[in-house]
């Protein structure tokens, strides 16, 4: 039965914040004690694809109602926010959110209840990369909160609605660089090396190298005191000779010959793996769902031992396989979709194991329906170690992992119709971008986010990237974009190359024709985004987009977009729109006291959206965030108000015994609202001014 405390629960928490109990700092009593209730909603796994740096949250919607409306309603969000901690405490990762709604009960062809449906919500990450000496295998954690978002910063989070879910996770190593070692060298060693050898910065990236593939006598050398059995860390070896119609009789007899020296009795490892099927003791699939914002199924895996993949971090370790099956039409049968490969090694792993992400790109614009016609579907993961599952046999059961079934729900949208058009626009929904002024429309959301952009009326920066539907009847058209700055009336066609991922997962580049700007229209296989064309125009002017079919040069549709590069730093007598400042009141001196500090600040910015004032530096590099008051000791909460370009006379409480003396940088950073390169939203602008406290 659906409570007051599930449908009145906007009302309730905005009457009271504290309404039940999740905020015991509040002046507020507490009404109705709830946290952390999964009936409706609950996490189900959390992982990482090392591949694509990815953090995936699968989320299960488990009730047929007490999401706010049906499938033609706005319903509500189930809003995530995404912790890593790498050893010294939980870094903020960003939010996600996902659209649901209520749908009536039901089963499908082969008799099974649509409910649970399973949703998936991800972000990007920049990881804190080793070399493969030192592995990286930071924990992950997150926050899932029906129709109210987690509160940014605070990985204590207590939701009302919803869950905390945790597990550790692999990231990809990078390139051994010298600074690696240099702190096992001896002193008198590293005095003699150049500075530039000691100044090498390592790169960031993935190391493209696997490492060796280890052989089967080494491996037979160290698992002998593993208890890893034979039948395990042989079956990748075993698997691809037997299985190859293309082995030679020498190559066969290679492997008997260096099986026997080995003491690996090869007739006893296939009468095993005649007696093994499904055997989850070293990796398990857990979750599987649909990440609507990266047009992609993802199955979440677990690797719960320390040995058995084929040797260490620094080798090329071995291959999950996990193959996708959906039966979207609900007709009983399956059809294959691809198969993903993730990476495994040896690891010193944690309690609870390794959660893997493992993603299977899906052209979801060919399986669109209206609202009124929702498309509910089962689909399957087949997780297959040391040797690729069946693309032909949704059903056979592999040798080392296992299979899972869920339901999905396909989001409600625009079918194929057969014509060229602009989808997205800088990131943004195409019809969310207003064709009079060129800012973002109330709704409008940005990239894989479902939630609305806040304010709106966002300009655009940076790179603006423009994409249209992957519809197969136009595969074999040209096109072309021609974009016209609205102020010169000047234009250019675009032909500057811009990256493309195939429904594999791999890179390619798109180059138009030079000067003419001419392409082929893009198709799923090839462009699963289905990028048209990029332009970094600059300024601050509007511009028009127009894009032409074929030869005739045919414009088919048109977007614009309000430009904004500019976030001043600085006060322009000739701009009273732009302007930023910062003043400290040191009167002159080289040294401030441990006490109030009078300063004024300037923030303001067309597409204004925050200010922020923050203490950095000190001895530890990491100090304490001094209070910062109004006149009349009033507390400075209004970060999202512009001040007057004359600024605004505030205080620095400098008083804090934590804060010792050194010197000290006191930092105004001014945000807008422009989508950024159609990825981010807020460029920036800081002013530093430094003090040295007594």
């Amino acid at each position: 039965m659906l409570t007051p405390a599930r449908w009145q629960f906007r009302q309730l928490i905005t009457a009271n914040p504290n309404h039940f109990g999740t905020f015991p700092d509040l002046p507020f009593e507490v009404v109705e004690p709830l946290k952390g209730d999964t009936s409706y909603e609950q996490v189900s796994c959390v992982s990482y694809s090392p591949s694509r740096d990815r953090i995936e949250a699968t989320i299960d919607v488990k009730q047929t109602f007490g999401y706010s409306g049906g499938p033609c309603t706005s319903g509500s969000f189930e809003h995530l926010r995404f912790y890593v901690d790498y050893g010294s405490g939980w870094e903020d990762a960003g939010p996600a959110a996902i659209k649901v709604h209520d749908f009536a009960e039901g089963k499908d062809c082969p008799g099974d209840p649509l409910h649970p449906l399973s949703y998936v919500a991800s972000v990007a990450h920049v990881p804190h990369r080793r070399w493969c000496g030192t592995p990286v295998l930071p924990r992950v954690r997150v926050i899932l909160s029906w129709n109210l978002p987690p509160t940014p910063g605070d990985p204590d989070f207590p939701p009302v609605w919803g869950d905390v879910h945790e597990c550790n996770v692999q990231i990809a190593p990078r390139r051994f660089f010298f600074g690696d070692i240099v702190h096992l060298l001896p002193s008198k060693v590293v005095q003699l090396l150049p500075q530039k050898v000691l100044q090498q910065v390592p790169i960031p990236h993935p190391d493209p190298d696997p490492g060796p593939q280890l052989t089967v006598a080494e491996l037979a050398d160290q698992y002998v005191q593993l208890d890893v059995p034979q039948h395990r860390f042989a079956f990748p070896h075993v698997m691809a000779l037997s299985d190859s119609d293309a082995a030679s009789s020498a190559s066969l007899i290679s492997s008997a010959l260096a099986a026997l020296e080995s003491k690996i009795n090869l007739s006893e490892i296939f009468k095993q793996l005649e007696d093994t099927k499904g055997n989850v003791d070293y990796e398990e699939l857990e979750c599987l769902g649909l990440d609507e914002g990266l047009s992609s199924l993802v199955a979440t895996f677990n690797v719960k031992k320390g040995s058995g993949y084929s040797g260490g971090p620094c080798t090329a370790g071995s291959t999950e396989y996990v193959a996708f099956w959906a039966d979207w039409d609900d007709e009983c049968q399956y059809t294959y979709l691809g198969t993903a490969q993730v990476t495994a090694h040896d690891y010193d792993v944690p309690g609870g194991g390794l959660c893997y992400a493992a993603i299977q790109p899906v052209d979801l614009g060919a399986l669109r329906r209206p609202c009124d016609v929702p498309r509910i579907s089962r689909v399957r993961a087949v997780l297959s170690w040391g040797s690729p599952p069946s693309t032909t046999d949704a059903d056979e059961v592999p040798v080392w992992g296992n299979r899972i079934d869920r339901h999905v729900q396909v989001e409600p949208g625009p079918t194929y119709d057969g014509t060229a058009h602009f989808t997205i626009v800088g990131g943004v929904s195409a019809n969310k971008v207003s064709l009079a002024t060129g800012l973002t429309d109330v709704g409008a959301t940005l990239g894989t986010s479902t939630v609305p952009l806040t304010p709106p009326s966002c300009p655009f920066a940076g790179q603006v990237t423009l994409q249209g539907p992957n519809d197969p009847t136009l595969v074999g058209h040209q096109y072309r974009i021609k974009a016209t700055d609205l102020a010169s009336g000047g234009f250019t066609y675009l032909d500057t190359p811009f990256g493309v991922t195939d429904s594999n997962g791999d890179p390619g580049t798109v180059t138009p024709t030079l000067g003419t700007g001419w392409a082929t229209w893009p198709t799923w296989v090839t462009n699963t985004e289905g990028f048209l064309g990029v332009h970094t125009p600059g300024g601050n002017d509007q511009w028009d987009y127009t894009l032409e079919l074929d030869s005739d040069g045919n414009t088919v549709d048109t977007a614009r977009v309000q430009m904004d590069n500019l976030v001043r730093n600085e006060i322009d007598a000739l701009d009273t729109v732009n302007a930023g400042d910062l003043w400290l009141d040191t009167a002159g001196a080289c040294k401030v006291p441990k006490a109030e500090l009078a300063a004024r600040f300037v923030a303001r910015d067309l597409h204004f959206s925050n200010w922020s004032i923050s203490l950095l530096g000190g001895p530890g590099g990491n100090p304490p965030q001094p209070p910062l008051h109004l006149p009349g000791n009033l507390p400075m909460l209004a970060t999202t108000s512009q001040t007057p370009l004359s600024g605004t006379d505030f205080t620095i409480d400098l008083t804090d015994p934590m804060l010792a003396p050194c010197g000290y940088v006191v930092r105004l950073t001014i945000v807008d609202r422009a989508i950024v390169n159609s990825v981010t939203q807020g460029q920036h602008a800081t002013i530093d001014r430094g003090i040295c406290l007594e």
